[in-house]
């Protein structure tokens, strides 16, 4: 028979390896997280890369022109505009870019416009270019999530979108309101729907949907990994995510997140 002093020594024991997998597991799930983010900048690279081929493509050619004219002072005082908005909007997506690019980072308050912005930035391309008509209503609160992984949730729910709705055109919407201590975020599409074969599952890790033969820039084979980390990362800081899906009706994604309260009241 055990003595007291051996139980407690097993207990101890156990309760330390338990905390010695909790942190296994912690360390596990940040790199999955991390390594889902370098997935969608590779996603972004080649949306990136097609326009910022469209900024540059103008700018060489009023350059050029510009160059065959010095004596036009009109002509080189619109290539000068063009170059000047051209590396601006070139600036600011790069700067968004390298953003989102962050192992981590140490805040833990993001303001809900600003990283709705920066997120739709990081897409480059306007999307009405591929028929697609965004609408953004969102009000100005402080969540209480780190900016990052606030980001890496807009961004994986608003590819998906554009993913479904690149295809046919359609609404993207992306609307808000404050309820109490919270905010409900809805990311809305117009597309056909998500199947409903993987609805029950559609938060598990390793479920996609069929990828498109036709996409050349590969954005629609996913990791399975998005929804997943999206759920993980909201549930960190206590607030919620669900969809409602009807076929061809698209589909609406809820996200339930924690604000300042004492922001709320003296707004």
């Amino acid at each position: 028979m055990m003595s007291d002093t051996d139980q407690l020594a097993g207990i101890e024991q156990l309760l330390e390896h338990f905390e010695q997998l909790e942190r296994q597991f912690t360390s596990v799930r940040e790199s999955l997280t991390r390594s889902h983010r370098l997935t969608t900048l590779g996603t972004l690279s080649s949306i990136v890369a097609h326009e910022l081929n469209n900024i540059f493509t103008p700018i060489m050619s009023y350059a050029e022109l510009a160059m065959h004219r010095p004596d036009d002072a009109n002509l080189t005082r619109k290539a000068l505009e063009k170059a000047f908005a051209g590396c601006q909007r070139a600036s600011k997506i790069s700067q968004c870019i390298l953003e989102f690019s962050h192992s981590s980072d140490q805040t833990r308050i993001a303001n809900l416009p600003q990283m709705v912005q920066d997120t739709l930035s990081c897409l480059a391309r306007d999307p009405a270019k591929d028929g697609i008509e965004l609408l953004v209503d969102v009000p100005d609160v402080q969540v209480q999530m780190s900016p990052l992984n606030l980001q890496q949730v807009l961004l994986n729910l608003i590819l998906n979108a554009r993913k479904v709705l690149r295809k046919t055109g359609g609404v993207l919407e992306i609307t808000g309101k404050a309820q109490g201590a919270h905010i409900e975020l809805a990311i809305s599409d117009t597309g056909p729907g998500i199947p409903v074969e993987i609805r029950e599952t559609l938060f598990d890790p390793f479920v996609t949907q069929n990828a498109d033969p036709n996409d050349v820039n590969n954005e629609s084979k996913g990791t399975g990994l998005g929804l997943c980390i999206c759920r993980d990362l909201v549930h960190q800081v206590g607030g919620e995510i669900d969809f409602k899906s009807e076929a061809g009706q698209g589909t609406t994604f809820f996200l339930t997140l924690p604000i300042l309260q004492d922001l709320y009241e003296t707004t």
